[in-house]
């Protein structure tokens, strides 16, 4: 059974990050600098010595400084283990005060007999003329003692703020990623919804073509194949291109035209900026699936659907218009909206919530008209293209 490795104390375990502090290399450069310091206000203060005593002075001062190179590490394991800054500061005050002073009547004489021995080092010749009790650095001592609590405190503050804001971070990219697939097996669902719906209503309209014209029945069901495979393929991407969305619509009225004949004409026209659009996939059929049913049902002749793409600003419009028997008394609340069209509305709101339209009205030279707004993103990039890079094909 093997014992336990000690902790570094660099990086120590906080519970939900590693402590770092700094190293005995950083804490010895941070008090030379502190002794360079002091010894300058000092030699400010007096007459000036030679570049010698002056030499002198600052590696004194600099030396004084040398045994927190050790006690402070030891400063801010103290701190930690009793911390100020929590519901116990008066307490854990209370024992740091009380550990504070035979560390710093530790420290007192060493500072003081580092101090001599500096100067020495550089001026042995030039002894000082009193040799004052090391009992007058004890206060001197301390205050060093509570810089370096105040450095450890600063210092594991500044960790908890960062794992704060990690821990901040973390549960903002777990919400998003929930989000995300929440709203994919939204989009999982309703298109579970559609596409058997879409399924159906083809195989009801084949299976009445079976009666009437069986060679058109089974061409029905070719291109009725076609579609599905073209359908499960985009199926895992909830979004294409508006041209790729155009060419899946083109199929599906491929196949009703084979039951409508020349009763049923399908017109495209798509502004060159907005072909490379994104979409939401199969977001046309069910509107011209229901223009079909319900706005030419009662249309025998010359029955035509307008599938219009522009550009609205910094949103892609698609309107839907179909020249059939309209709203009933224009009203659209008394319209019986049905699986595919109220899937296309939750998907749209799903998609993109609180930036999209879907609208229906009737048009004053009759008929209805389904209007589409979606925020007008492209395949590359998210600038928009500009028109001369785009396929000068504007009506299809």
């Amino acid at each position: 059974m093997h014992s336990p490795e000690p902790k570094s104390f660099r990086g120590e375990s906080t519970g939900t990050g590693v402590l770092q502090y700094p190293g005995p290399g950083k804490v010895f450069l941070v008090w030379t600098a502190v002794g360079i310091l002091t010894s300058l206000r000092f030699q400010f203060e007096r007459t000036p010595g030679t570049e010698i005593e002056q030499l002198a002075m600052t590696v004194a001062f600099s030396a004084t400084y040398l045994p927190w190179t050790l006690l402070t590490p030891l400063a801010f394991r103290i701190e930690k283990r009793f911390p100020l800054g929590t519901g116990n500061w008066l307490r854990n005050s209370a024992i740091l005060i009380a550990l504070s002073i035979p560390i710093c009547l530790l420290a007192s004489p060493l500072m003081l007999w580092l101090f001599y021995k500096g100067f020495a080092l550089v001026q042995p010749d030039m002894p000082f003329r009193t040799n004052p009790s090391w009992m007058k650095h004890f206060p001197f001592a301390e205050i060093t003692f509570w810089c370096s609590i105040a450095g450890g405190y600063f210092i594991r503050t500044l960790n908890r703020l960062r794992e704060q804001e990690q821990s901040t971070a973390r549960l903002a990219l777990e919400k998003s990623q929930l989000e995300a697939g929440l709203k994919q097996a939204q989009l999982d669902v309703l298109r579970a919804r559609l596409n058997p719906h879409f399924l159906f209503n083809s195989l009801q309209n084949i299976s009445v073509m079976t009666k009437q014209d069986p060679q058109t029945a089974s061409r029905m069901l070719t291109r009725l194949g076609d579609l599905l495979r073209a359908v499960l393929r985009n199926d895992s991407e909830p979004e294409h291109t508006l041209l790729q969305e155009i060419d899946l619509t083109r199929a599906y009225v491929a196949l009703e035209q084979m039951r409508f004949g020349d009763r049923l004409e399908v017109k495209f026209s798509l502004a060159p900026e907005v072909q490379s659009a994104m979409v939401p996939c199969f977001i046309l059929q069910p509107i011209i699936e229901n223009a079909v049913i319900h706005g030419l049902g009662g249309v025998r002749t010359g029955g035509v659907i307008a599938v219009t793409a522009s550009r609205n600003a910094s949103e892609l419009e698609l309107l839907v218009k179909d020249n059939g028997i309209g709203l009933p008394d224009g009203d659209l609340s008394k319209i019986k909206i049905g699986v595919g069209v109220g899937s296309t509305r939750e998907r749209l709101a799903t998609m993109y919530p609180d930036r999209q339209t879907f609208s229906m009205r009737q048009p004053p030279d009759g008929g209805t008209e389904v209007r589409i707004a979606i925020p007008l993103r492209f395949e590359d990039s998210e600038e928009d293209p500009t028109p001369d890079a785009q396929s000068a094909t504007a009506n299809r």
